[in-house]
Parts: C-alpha cells; sequence; structure tokens
C-alpha cells in the first residue's frame, strides 16, 4: 500500500522502525542547532497594499489546496467545510451561498459559467455559476488535494492515488483516465493541472510531468523532472506538488529534493534543468521562473537559460505560501500573517504589510488584486499600488 507523507515531515509516525529514520535530522535534536525563521527588516517600500475588504469564509484544514477564484468582479470560494460562497470582488457583500455537506479539500475552479471542486471522499462536484445550484456529482478513485482543470468541455481532476479523470463537462460523464504507477511513499499532496497551449499540463509523484491530449487523456509528452535515485525510500521522494509553468514555448516544473527542469514544447527536449527542492507553485514574471524552495529561499531562474538570476535569502524558515504573479511582481505570505512584494526583476522586496494575526496558507491573483487566505478560513482582498 502506498504511504502518504505530511509536507512538514511528520515522518516519525508513519515510519517508526523503520530503518531510515536514523538519517533523520528532527527540530530539537541535539546533533545541531535549531536554525530560525529569517527576522523581518525594514524596507524600502514602493508599492502599498490596501486591504478593500476582509470576511470569514468557512473553516480551512490543511488537507489539499483550497485556493479562492477571481472572475470579474466575483470572488469564490469553497471551504473546507463544505461551504461555496461568491462574493462582489468590489466589496466582499455575498451574493450567494450553498453547502452540501462535502469535505472539501480541492477548490475552486472558475470558468465558462460552472465551478468545480474535489473532495476527500473522491468525489467532483460542478456548481452553477450564477446561483451555486448543483449541475452533477461525479467519482474519482481517490481523494482530490488539488482543484480541477477545465477548457470548457472537459474536467480534468487529478487525486491523490496518481490518476488524473477526464469528465464531460455538461454531464459529469466519465470520458477517460490516465493512470500511472506511484513510488511507495510519497508526500501528502498532488500536483496542480493546468491548460494551456490546448493541452493538460501536470506532475505525478514519480517526478514526471506530463502533457496530455484534453480529448482523450492521451499522452502528448512525458518526461523525468526528477530520477528516484538514493538508498532508502525517503531519499527517492521525488514528488511533483506544485503548479508547473507554460512559457514562451517551455514547460517548467520543479520536483521535492530533486531538480526544475524546463522542457522547449517545440522540440519536446529538456533545456536546461537545475538542482531545487519545492513542493510549491512555480510563478513566470518578466522571463523569469521563481521558486520558493523548501528552506524558502526565494531563486529566479532564467525562462530560457535556467541561470539563476537572483536570489532572496530574507524569507527564510518563515514557512511561505505559494506565491502568485502581479504585473511584474511576486507576492507570498508567511507564518506571522505577512504578505511579502518582492519584484521580479531584481527579488528586493516592495512592499510588506501585516495582514493577519494566523499563518497565511493561499494566494490568489488578478491584475493588481491579491486574495489571500489564512489558517482561520478568513479572506483577505487586497490592492497593490
Amino acid at each position: 500500500m502506498k504511504k502518504i507523507l505530511p509536507i512538514y515531515l511528520s515522518l516519525i509516525f508513519v515510519l517508526t522502525g523503520c530503518s531510515s529514520l536514523s538519517s533523520l535530522k528532527f527540530w530539537g535534536s541535539d546533533e545541531e542547532e535549531i536554525e530560525k525563521p529569517s527576522e523581518l527588516y525594514e524596507i524600502e517600500s514602493t508599492t502599498s497594499i490596501e486591504i478593500k475588504w476582509k470576511k470569514k469564509a468557512g473553516d480551512y484544514l490543511s488537507d489539499g489546496r483550497i485556493i479562492p477564484s477571481i472572475e470579474g468582479e466575483v470572488l469564490y470560494h469553497g471551504a473546507s467545510d463544505g461551504s461555496i460562497t461568491s462574493f462582489s470582488s468590489i466589496d466582499g457583500k455575498e451574493i450567494w451561498s450553498n453547502n452540501l455537506n462535502h469535505s472539501i479539500s480541492g477548490s475552486i475552479e472558475s470558468g465558462f459559467r460552472n465551478l468545480f471542486y474535489g473532495t476527500l471522499d473522491g468525489q467532483v462536484v460542478s456548481l452553477n455559476q450564477k446561483d451555486g445550484s448543483l449541475n452533477w456529482i461525479s467519482k474519482v478513485t481517490s481523494e482530490v488535494l488539488a482543484p480541477p482543470v477545465t477548457d470548457g468541455r472537459i474536467v480534468a481532476v487529478q487525486s491523490a492515488d496518481g490518476s488524473i479523470t477526464g469528465f464531460n463537462f455538461r454531464t459529469g460523464e466519465q470520458e477517460w483516465i490516465h493512470q500511472v504507477s506511484v513510488p511507495n511513499l510519497s508526500l501528502r499532496g498532488t500536483s496542480i493541472p493546468f491548460i494551456s497551449e490546448g493541452f493538460i499540463f501536470t506532475g505525478f509523484s514519480t517526478g514526471n510531468v506530463a502533457m496530455l491530449y484534453p480529448d482523450s487523456g492521451a499522452v502528448r509528452l512525458e518526461l523525468p523532472v526528477s530520477v528516484n535515485e538514493g538508498t532508502s525510500e525517503l531519499d527517492r521522494i521525488t514528488d511533483i506538488d506544485g503548479r508547473g509553468v507554460v512559457a514562451n514555448n517551455f514547460l517548467v516544473s520543479a520536483t521535492y529534493q530533486g531538480h526544475i527542469m524546463s522542457i522547449d514544447l517545440r522540440s519536446g527536449r529538456q533545456a536546461w534543468k537545475e538542482e531545487v527542492s519545492t513542493t510549491k507553485d512555480l510563478v513566470e514574471s518578466r522571463s523569469r521562473i521563481v521558486v520558493i524552495e523548501d528552506t524558502d529561499n526565494v531563486k529566479a531562474f532564467g525562462l530560457s537559460t535556467g541561470a539563476i538570476l537572483w536570489e532572496q535569502s530574507g524569507l527564510k524558515l518563515r514557512q511561505l505560501s505559494s506565491p502568485v504573479e502581479s504585473r511584474g511582481r511576486v507576492a507570498m505570505g508567511d507564518f506571522e500573517g505577512y504578505l511579502h512584494i518582492l519584484d521580479s526583476k531584481d527579488g528586493k522586496f516592495i512592499g510588506r504589510k501585516k495582514i493577519s494575526n494566523k499563518p497565511i496558507k493561499e494566494l490568489s491573483s488578478s491584475g493588481n488584486d491579491i486574495i489571500a487566505l489564512d489558517s482561520s478560513g478568513r479572506l483577505f482582498f487586497l490592492s497593490l499600488r
């Protein structure tokens, strides 16, 4: 049976008695001094962060990825307690709310006048975007830990057992399933599939990244970003748990304790590859691929060359959220409720604001607007100027 590990290595509970435990160093051991999170220093802020509104929007649980979605002047949010709510992005007023008593763990995809989310018991749900009424419910082979994705014809859903399933957009009937062999041990999480250039892109716990035809699920391209090497199962964990990037005919993806790799989609061959360990989403800004490493060191690689263009070490061990891009700026939240803004050109701090007393877990962006979700389930609608 496949073993699934939380990202922050609560491995001791899963692997008690395993010989590989001896190679791990846990916080608080006598072998090394505990490294503390970076202290924040005063910055010269050139970007202001305005909180337009904030609102409690259901509960937040650590299982899966619950990411707010904004479309036009409407914000959609699916909370882990089962509530789906539509808000005005202008003033935060509720437009409609629905609760089907699901344990939501992968939300929320909005598009083509519909909403989609996944649950811990393997359900995929489609709602009408206008009023939240139910369109259909379908089933996948395992729990859903990432938002679905759609092109208006197919709804693609990745589940924790490594499979990705395509459903008919209108009826919810299963059209295809793509399954992969998964390693015995992996992190708890899945890659977030996305659609670009008419294809579905996603990564797997094998360390492979794939490009699929939406209509059939057939593989157009599949390559290893990292190879499962090492003397123990722990050493061989090379999951892809973050969303990749497609830009200027390059596909870029990164793995845990492995590599970041760029594939030239015109030739299907590796363009460049560098050592990296991350479980977070990648973002592209100004032809730079920004990655947050497991230590919360932030790096930018040249999209076409893979050259390291800058590093920002001022946020190390601050338990950063996945980053989002906002018109040449990169935003990320931390464990103390701060929102940090970096200039994607050189990695320098250009803005910072404490928006919550709780950790910031997820961000999404639209133009100059940032939506943040903290660990208490509170939403913050922010404007960058």
